[in-house]
């Protein structure tokens, strides 16, 4: 039963609907920069917001604004890297699509010799890959969730739960970018197939159907920057796993110390104090201290810092005073110890740096390089936000180390320690060494006082645990890299049959001609290593792009050396020759009698 012609017209307006709906969306999606967001899905524990009474500036930045800044730049950064794969799918369906269109080239001219309009023509060759694509986006979609899933599962972090109003919140702006990216690429190519050239043009002069130079040159471009622009993704995901592996920066042994995130009840200042009295009578208790959140990890209340330089210059002026941006800590005496931080001159906080004492700071060895004279910081002053008289004299250094867990890289930033018992926190990690009893012990003694201590971890066990969203991120990139060369591999393979079966009769004149088995593997092989040749130097141009902006926009992404690069392009020349080998089986067996056809 025929439709009728309202219901036809319906039925191409509709998929035609539903594409411009897709374009404004992905359209809007980019220029308002609305990608998803995955920190709508996925977020990190807290980090209580405590001030430890120093008038911070209005720039002053906590450490959870500084894991949440972090995590939307990493994240925007998969999220790139997904979206770049998804271009590598779209560039293969290109790919697919023109081989497709010139192995049907002398059907298309006989159609458009018989007065066929060439967008009629293109309409029909785009209309069959219409179930192929539906197919492929639902079982695209399944496996996307599923995927999914089983990541958000794997997240070392909080797994929030957006609902479904969220979840189309973060599907859609992903999903209208991709419907832009098909429409335009689905367009341009229906254009090319009828661009207002005589299709017929070819069976009139006599000349093979498919033997139009332009069209093959186009089709070979098309096949490299498939290549390429998977071997850019590569790149960067590769980048961006090496950066973000943060297992081996918890370094040295396990550090048997136990913390416990506390809350002071009442003055924080008057209930430490007994807090940390009580615990030094506990027989078996070795060493006791406290930290502000965040400080056993390197996170802390960053804002501006000056520091009493001496004579330091910048471009040949006598610079009196220097201004840096520093993570500040409150912590108490023995810390250093507790969270195996070294001493590199000078003391750290004591007991005798109490309420009543001048304030005291110790800063680490890259503020010391950079903010005071000859790196001689000790005996000189530091002054804290925005109170121009809060001036801290310095008494020592200590080491650096990385701030730990997202929002810190490889590069040491400048710290600055100050004395708890100056500061009393609200809020901070209460660390404890000593044998089991005396350190549960020592926890019911804060319970007692209204404290109310979290469950004791060791400080190794906590760092680690910081790291864990790193290497989660990490892993992800590995797997999207591998996820990349597998699409790459793919495209190789059905693009080499396409051309293999579009060549049929070329090959078997040549088999008619007495070329040999080896000769055809070689000349198929052949045509595959120079796409992937071609295909490799975009891939090292575009990756050495790409990682230099991973560089740019997040710190820690180590520089990909030559070996990197290298073992890449051996990856895909060789992917491209194992993706054609069933070509060339198919070559091997056309039988010359084809050619009398």
């Amino acid at each position: 039963m025929e439709q009728s012609p309202r219901a036809h017209n319906w039925g191409g307006a509709l998929p035609a609907l539903s594409a411009a709906v897709g374009a404004l969306v992905g359209f809007r999606s980019v220029v308002a920069l609305e990608l998803p967001r995955f920190r709508n899905l996925l977020s990190l524990p807290g980090v209580p917001r405590e001030a430890f009474d120093v008038n911070w500036s209005a720039r002053a930045m906590w450490p959870e604004q500084i894991q949440a800044q972090a995590m939307d730049r990493l994240t925007g950064l998969l999220v790139a890297l997904f979206l770049s794969a998804a271009g590598v799918a779209l560039l293969n369906t290109l790919v697919l699509l023109f081989e497709r269109g010139a192995s049907r080239r002398r059907e298309m001219a006989v159609r458009s010799a018989l007065g066929e309009r060439p967008s009629v023509v293109a309409r029909r060759l785009l209309s069959d890959l219409r179930r192929l694509l539906v197919t492929g986006l639902a079982l695209g979609l399944l496996l996307g969730l599923a995927w999914g899933g089983a990541l958000r599962g794997a997240w070392p972090g909080v797994v929030d739960s957006p609902g479904w109003l969220g979840a189309l919140e973060f599907l859609v702006p992903a999903l209208g970018f991709m419907a832009a990216l098909a429409a335009g690429a689905f367009a341009w190519t229906g254009f090319s197939l009828s661009r207002g050239k005589n299709l017929a043009r070819p069976l009139l002069s006599g000349e093979r159907a498919t033997a139009a130079p332009g069209e093959a040159f186009q089709r070979r471009v098309l096949a490299a920057l498939q290549i390429g622009a998977a071997g850019a993704v590569t790149f960067g995901a590769l980048a961006l796993a090496l950066g973000l592996g943060g297992s081996e920066r918890v370094d040295g042994p396990d550090l048997t110390a136990v913390a416990s995130d506390v809350v002071a009840p009442g003055l924080p200042g008057e209930t430490w104090i007994g807090l940390l009295a009580r615990l030094r009578e506990i027989p078996g208790l070795e060493a006791e201290s406290l930290a502000t959140p965040g400080a056993l990890v390197g996170l802390g209340v960053r804002d501006h810092a000056t520091s009493q330089c001496g004579n330091c210059y910048r471009g040949g002026l006598p610079l009196p005073f220097w201004g840096a941006v520093a993570d500040n800590h409150a912590v108490g005496p023995g810390f250093f110890a507790l969270a195996g931080m070294t001493l590199g001159a000078g003391r750290g906080i004591t007991w005798g740096d109490g309420p009543e004492a001048p304030r005291v700071a110790v800063v680490n060895r890259t503020f010391a390089d950079m903010a005071f004279e000859k790196g001689d910081p000790v005996g000189r002053k530091v002054r804290l936000g925005s109170d121009l008289d809060a001036w801290y004299e310095v008494v020592g250094i200590v080491e650096d180390r990385p701030i730990l867990g997202v929002g810190g890289d490889d590069l040491a930033r400048p710290a600055v320690y100050v004395s708890a018992l100056q500061h009393a926190p609200r809020s901070g990690t209460l660390l404890l060494a000593g044998s089991d009893d005396a350190v549960t012990s020592a926890l019911g003694v804060a319970a007692a006082m209204g404290f109310a201590p979290g469950d004791g971890e060791t400080v190794g066990h906590v760092r680690r645990e910081a790291e864990a969203p790193r290497g989660w991120l990490g892993g992800l990139g590995l797997v999207l890299a591998f996820l990349t060369l597998g699409l790459a591999v793919h495209g190789g393979h059905t693009t080499a049959l396409q051309v293999a079966r579009r060549r049929e009769r070329e090959l078997a004149v040549r088999r008619a001609l007495g070329a040999s088995d080896g000769r055809i593997v070689r000349h198929v092989l052949a045509g595959a290593a120079g796409t992937a040749l071609g295909g490799s130097a975009v891939a090292v141009f575009l990756g050495a792009l790409f990682v230099a902006l991973l560089r740019k926009v997040i710190g820690g992404v180590p520089p990909l050396g030559p070996e990197a690069y290298l073992g890449v392009v051996v990856l895909l020349m060789g992917a491209g020759l194992v993706a054609s080998a069933q070509a060339a089986r198919e070559a091997v067996r056309v039988e010359p009698g084809l050619a009398m056809e």
